[in-house]
């Protein structure tokens, strides 16, 4: 499955996290919800945690809906690491790198992004390597390219 929140790739669980805002007189309650991955798990949990450790409690009926979301939290956080534990994570296929005349016609799109980065002082091998790393190209394709544009500039 794919992750609702980071978009990888990723074993997930479904899980409803909650935490509650207390305002003496009135209440807030905020959930995340969805299939998550293991760490955005753990980053959903501890947000949600803290959250009710730090402003659920005040109010009257805001201190027991605290507990409550505390309790269920800890015992869905639990379940799904349980779940994504017995879950094998997928190896994604190895991505085709491109080189030569089909590198550049991948880049040529993030001409006017390379440009601006070389103009605001960027170095042109981090520039590259960004290319590379993102766009599936060869380095060495990725530095012609940057190259090119920083001596037409």
């Amino acid at each position: 499955m794919r992750c609702d929140l980071c978009y990888q790739s990723e074993p997930t669980a479904y899980v409803e996290l909650h935490h509650n805002v207390g305002m003496l007189f009135l209440r807030r309650e905020y959930t995340t919800q969805g299939e998550l991955c293991r760490g955005c798990l753990s980053r959903a949990f501890w947000h949600h945690t803290l959250r009710n450790l730090t402003l659920g409690w005040w109010g009257t009926i805001s201190f027991f809906m605290t507990w409550y979301f505390l309790a269920s939290n800890l015992v869905t956080y639990v379940q799904a690491r349980g779940e994504l534990a017995k879950a094998a994570p997928r190896r994604a296929a190895p991505k085709p790198v491109a080189s030569g005349e089909e590198a550049r016609r991948i880049l040529e799109p993030f001409e006017h992004n390379v440009r601006m980065r070389l103009r605001d002082g960027e170095a042109s091998e981090a520039v590259a390597q960004d290319l590379a790393r993102y766009h599936g190209v060869e380095l060495a394709s990725a530095q012609r390219f940057v190259e090119q544009l920083r001596e037409a500039a």
